[in-house]
């Protein structure tokens, strides 16, 4: 099936703009919550130079299954913190993904009130079989990310 289509989901937390920025790009604390239930990444996978054209690894393993092994790699074709990041990324380990054809992750961050932050996380294209799983991956890690805030508020 074509990839033809473009994921996006979003999610309102009560910390600050570079609080939930950093979650998601400082290695050791993406580390602790990147994965749907029943995965993980692998802590020492993770590299990311956090600038423009900078280099992003990872590996999020399944749990009941240490085999199966999904590898993101990436360059980040934007970012300004705490705003936004875009990165072009490859992936592989993934049957509902072709690793020979780039998707493109954005996640935003937009102030809402005094203290809050929506994550906006635009990522695609994905073929119409697998989209939906993706975007319901996407739900799941966003309330890990919920967790992991709440047990690290700064």
């Amino acid at each position: 099936m074509t990839a033809n289509i473009i994921v996006t989901v979003e999610r309102t937390f009560p910390y600050t703009r570079p609080r939930v920025f950093r979650a998601w790009t400082e290695p050791d604390e993406m580390a602790q919550w990147r994965g749907s239930p029943g995965w993980h990444v692998e802590k020492d996978t993770v590299t990311s130079e956090l600038k423009l054209g900078g280099k992003h690894h990872h590996v999020k393993v399944r749990d009941n299954d240490p085999s199966v092994r999904v590898t993101t790699d990436a360059t980040f074709t934007e970012y300004f913190d705490p705003d936004v990041f875009v990165a072009r990324q490859r992936i592989t380990g993934d049957a509902g993904i072709d690793p020979d054809k780039p998707l493109e992750l954005r996640v935003e961050f937009t102030k809402m009130g005094k203290d809050g932050t929506l994550v906006r996380i635009i990522q695609g294209p994905y073929s119409p079989d697998v989209a939906q799983y993706h975007a319901e991956g996407w739900e799941k890690e966003l309330e890990r990310l919920s967790g992991f805030l709440q047990s690290n508020p700064s």
